[in-house]
C-alpha cells in the first residue's frame, strides 16, 4: 500500500512554496490543511471511499487541494479541463461521480450531485496519509483520445510514478518550472506538477495564459524548465526575432508535448535562446513512449518497449499504459520506422486515405510542408469536393510573401503528383485545440462550410 500524496510530496517541508502564483505563494503545508479540510466536506455529502469525485478546475493551488483532498476522502479524482466543462455530465454518467468540485458553477446544478467549492476551509490533515493499493487508480485522466471518442483513463500510482522518476532524471530533479501546459491533461500533469513537487521544487503558473508572461519568467527566475506547447513557444520566438528583450538564458530547458515540434522553430529558439529543448511524445492512454532533444529519430524512455508491426503501426509495452494487461502491447495510432537508436514517426494509422485509388499517408504530406522555411504550421486533408476525394492542405506562413503556387511548387520536388493538394488555404492562425493540438474538426468544419 502506498499513499498517493507521495507524488505531490505535501506532507515534506510544510512551509516551502510549491505553486506560485500572480497573487502570491502557496505553500505545502497549507495545500495540504485546505486538502484535509475539502477531504471532511467529501465525506460530509456522502462521498464514500472508492466513489469518484469531478474536479473541474484550472492549474494552480486549488487544483492541488482537490486532488488531493480527494484522496483523503479515499475517493477517485476524475480530471476535467474547464474549457471542456460540458463534458462533466458526460464524465457523470461514465463515473457516477458522487459530487464535482469547481471554484464557479458553470450550470452544473442539474448533474444531480453536491457542488463544493475548494477555497473554504482549512483542517489539520490526520497522520498517517491515507493509502490504497498501487495497482487502483489515483485519478481518472478525461480524455477524446486518438478516436475522437471520450474516453476515460484511469492512472494507478506506479502508472505516474515511473514517469515522474524518469523526467525527474532527465531534467536533472528541477526546482523551479514555469508553466503554461493545464495540469488536467498528463503532460502538465507529470511534467508541471508532479515532476517539480517530487523535486522540492517550485510549480510558477503566474504567467497565466501569457506566453510573453511565460519568457519573462525564464529570462528573471531562475528557471529550470519551461513547459508549454509548440504553439506557445511559436509566439516567444517571433517576439525575440523582433529583438525587443535580451534573449540568453542559463541553465533553462524548453520542453514540450502534444504536438510535432516544427524543426525551424526548435533551430530559431535555440539560436536566438541558447536553450535545449526537449519534445516529448506519448498519449494519455499509453503515458510517456519517447523523448528527443534534437531533430533526429525519437528515444524510447528505459521503462518502455517499443515495436513496429508489419502494418508500420507503432506499438508499446510499458509499465505506464492504462489499457490491456501489463504484457500487452498497446498500438499508438501512429505509423513508424525505425531509424538508428530510435523511431521516426510516418503520421497517424487513421491518416492513410486512396486518392485516385493509390493509397496516400497526410502525415507524409504534413511533414514534406512543414520543411518548406517559409511554413509555421501545416494541416492535410482528405474531403469530398463535388463528389470527389480532394486533399486540402491548411498552411499558416511564417514568410509573409508565401504563396499556393510556391508551396506546390515545393512539394511537386517532393512527392508524387497525386500527394500534391489539389487546394492550398492560406491560414493566418491555425486552430488548436487547449492541449495545442490543431483542431482538424474545426478545418473540416469550415471547409466543408464551402463545398
Amino acid at each position: 500500500m502506498r499513499s498517493p500524496f507521495y507524488l505531490l510530496d505535501l506532507d515534506r517541508a510544510p512551509n516551502t512554496v510549491l505553486v506560485r502564483t500572480k497573487d502570491r505563494d502557496h505553500t505545502r503545508g497549507e495545500l495540504l490543511g485546505q486538502a484535509a479540510a475539502l477531504g471532511n466536506r467529501l465525506k460530509a455529502v456522502g462521498v464514500a471511499p472508492e466513489d469518484t469525485v469531478i474536479v473541474c478546475l484550472d492549474s494552480g493551488p486549488l487544483f492541488v487541494a482537490a486532488v488531493a483532498g480527494c484522496w483523503f476522502a479515499n475517493a477517485t479524482p476524475v480530471l476535467i479541463d474547464p474549457l471542456v466543462r460540458k463534458e462533466c455530465g458526460r464524465a457523470v454518467q461514465m463515473t457516477r461521480a458522487r459530487a464535482i468540485i469547481q471554484s464557479r458553477s458553470y450550470g452544473t446544478d442539474d448533474l444531480g450531485i453536491p457542488e463544493l467549492n475548494p477555497e473554504a476551509g482549512m483542517a489539520v490533515p490526520a497522520a498517517p496519509l491515507p493509502a490504497r493499493n498501487q495497482a487502483s487508480p489515483v485519478l481518472f485522466l478525461f480524455t477524446s483520445g486518438s478516436t475522437g471518442a471520450p474516453t476515460l483513463v484511469p492512472k494507478n500510482f506506479q502508472q505516474l510514478d515511473v514517469e515522474v522518476q524518469f523526467l525527474s532524471t532527465l531534467f536533472a530533479s528541477p526546482t523551479y518550472v514555469a508553466t503554461m501546459a493545464p495540469w488536467c491533461h498528463i503532460f502538465g500533469l507529470i511534467v508541471s506538477l508532479l515532476v517539480p513537487a517530487r523535486s522540492g521544487g517550485i510549480c510558477d503558473i503566474s504567467a497565466g495564459i501569457s506566453p510573453l508572461g511565460l519568457l519573462r519568467l525564464a529570462l528573471e527566475k531562475n528557471t529550470d524548465l519551461v513547459v508549454a506547447v509548440p504553439a506557445v513557444y511559436q509566439v516567444m520566438a517571433k517576439y525575440l526575432e523582433g529583438g525587443k528583450t535580451p534573449a540568453r538564458l542559463k541553465n533553462c530547458r524548453f520542453v514540450t508535448s502534444g504536438a510535432p515540434l516544427h524543426p525551424a522553430l526548435r533551430s530559431r529558439l535555440q539560436t536566438l535562446t541558447g536553450c535545449e529543448i526537449t519534445d516529448l511524445y506519448g498519449s494519455t492512454e499509453a503515458g510517456g513512449v519517447a523523448y528527443k532533444n534534437d531533430d533526429g529519430p525519437w528515444l524510447v524512455q528505459p521503462h518502455v518497449q517499443a515495436r513496429i508491426a508489419d502494418d508500420q503501426s507503432l506499438e508499446v509495452r510499458s509499465p505506464s499504459v492504462s489499457m490491456g494487461t501489463p504484457d500487452d502491447f498497446y498500438r499508438m495510432g501512429d505509423l513508424a520506422r525505425a531509424e538508428g537508436p530510435g523511431f521516426v514517426l510516418l503520421g497517424r494509422a487513421d491518416d492513410i486515405v486512396k486518392i485516385g485509388g493509390r493509397r496516400t499517408s497526410l502525415g507524409e504530406i504534413t511533414e514534406a510542408l512543414e520543411s518548406h522555411p517559409g511554413v509555421a504550421g501545416a494541416a492535410v486533408l482528405a474531403q469530398k469536393i463535388r463528389g470527389a476525394l480532394r486533399l486540402v492542405a491548411f498552411v499558416e506562413p511564417h514568410a509573409p510573401d508565401l504563396s499556393e503556387a510556391s508551396i506546390r511548387a515545393f512539394l511537386k520536388e517532393r512527392l508524387a503528383d497525386h500527394k500534391v493538394p489539389a487546394i492550398v488555404h492560406m491560414i493566418v492562425h491555425m486552430p488548436r485545440t487547449p492541449a495545442g493540438k490543431i483542431d482538424r474538426q474545426r478545418l473540416s468544419a469550415a471547409m466543408s462550410g464551402e463545398c
